[in-house]
């Protein structure tokens, strides 16, 4: 069952906001920011809270890959302005993490993500696990 979109969480609710600007290059024949934006702000978002969080780690050994995503489009997003993309954590499996994210438009909803990503031995190629120091950065970030 889908959450209507005033249902759900507002942005203050998210432990990580960046802002973006959207650029005119963002827009589709439609003018409107193409879907394949979106799922940019979406990597923007998860590359800069890894970033903001120290979990960057491909000088370890380690990365993070994208292994799941889901969007769910509520408004057009229209140039020019900004967009504030939100993201906070559902869950933490052993060597994953699962994502809410959203983005906002002047306070408003405009889409909404989940998103699954896991640490990979990048030599490997394989899922790792999180070690202690990163699970426990990783829980206190859920969104309760």
């Amino acid at each position: 069952m889908r959450i209507p979109v005033d249902e759900r969480r507002p942005l203050a609710a998210y432990p990580y906001v960046t802002v973006h600007p959207i650029r005119y290059g963002d827009l589709d024949p439609n003018n409107h920011v193409n879907n394949a934006v979106i799922a940019t702000y979406m990597e923007i978002g998860r590359t800069e809270f890894f970033a903001r969080e120290g979990l960057r780690l491909t000088t370890q050994g380690r990365g993070i890959s994208l292994v799941h995503i889901e969007i769910e489009y509520h408004r057009e997003i229209l140039y020019p302005g900004f967009v504030e993309i939100a993201i906070g954590i559902l869950k933490v499996g052993s060597a994953s993490a699962t994502f809410d994210q959203a983005v906002f438009v002047d306070g408003k909803r405009h889409v909404s993500a989940s998103a699954t990503t896991a640490q990979v031995d990048t030599v490997a190629k394989r899922a790792t696990p999180w070690n202690d120091e990163q699970r426990a950065r990783l829980e206190a970030l859920i969104i309760r």
